[in-house]
């Protein structure tokens, strides 16, 4: 969850926490209107649904959670809190959760910026290998599908030619029932330790649109059921 925030200081981190804190302490007590969201990321999928403020006590704040948000919090061992009431988005840690009841116990709290949730599109990590090529004249990439979303995608292939960025060219995406080719260009590529990570935005026709939201959200729908018997049989 490291890369997903930037750590955010106001007066000072002890001072930020009590003002944070303060804010819960009067949302639990109905002196503010509950609008409380909480944020997490399960395979690049936002988890966000509302709780409920139960205690404030010392420095750790009780909420009952939705058993999806409790099952990602368990994974990242942490979770966004958003309100309106708040200045900026708070990051919390996870101490515990109560399976039975989705009471989850949080404590130090944070600000944060989350520069993810600038993407204009929800972006989606592949469980299965799916592979995708983009071609510009003689400059080729192949490799395996990261992640993908209604804008763009990520490639992770071996360590080949580096491409300019800016590039512009056709993308392949063989899909488990389908292959589409539609136009791209290539945003940015990262070295890792065993690939290379070219990311590309997409260009989308009527047909390939359609067929890429199919499967899409089959996908989000295959994530959730993961998450959920996750947290039904343990982590």
């Amino acid at each position: 969850m490291l890369n997903l925030y930037q750590l955010l200081v106001v007066e000072d981190v002890h001072k930020d926490e009590a003002s944070i804190i303060e804010v819960l302490s009067a949302i639990r007590s109905k002196r503010l209107p509950n609008d409380i969201r909480l944020l997490n990321y399960y395979k690049e999928l936002p988890v966000n649904f509302g709780a409920t403020v139960e205690v404030v006590d010392r420095g750790v704040v009780e909420m009952t959670v939705h058993e999806l948000q409790a099952a990602s919090m368990l994974l990242e061992k942490s979770t966004f809190i958003k309100s309106a009431h708040l200045p900026h988005t708070v990051i919390a840690k996870l101490l515990k959760v109560k399976k039975a009841t989705n009471l989850v116990f949080l404590t130090n709290f944070s600000y944060v910026q989350i520069p993810a949730e600038r993407r204009l599109y929800v972006r989606v990590r592949l469980s299965d290998k799916l592979d995708a090529a983009f071609h510009n004249n003689q400059e080729l990439v192949r490799g395996l599908i990261e992640d993908i979303s209604f804008g763009g995608l990520s490639i992770n292939a071996p360590h080949g030619s580096l491409l300019d960025e800016n590039l512009k060219g056709t993308i392949s995406i063989w899909l488990p029932e389908t292959k589409l080719e539609v136009s791209g260009k290539l945003l940015k590529v990262h070295d890792e330790e065993s690939a290379r990570k070219y990311v590309f935005e997409l260009e989308l026709d009527t047909k390939s649109e359609r067929l890429m939201s199919q499967f899409i959200f089959k996908q989000q729908s295959r994530i959730i059921r993961e998450l959920k018997d996750l947290y039904t049989i343990g982590t």
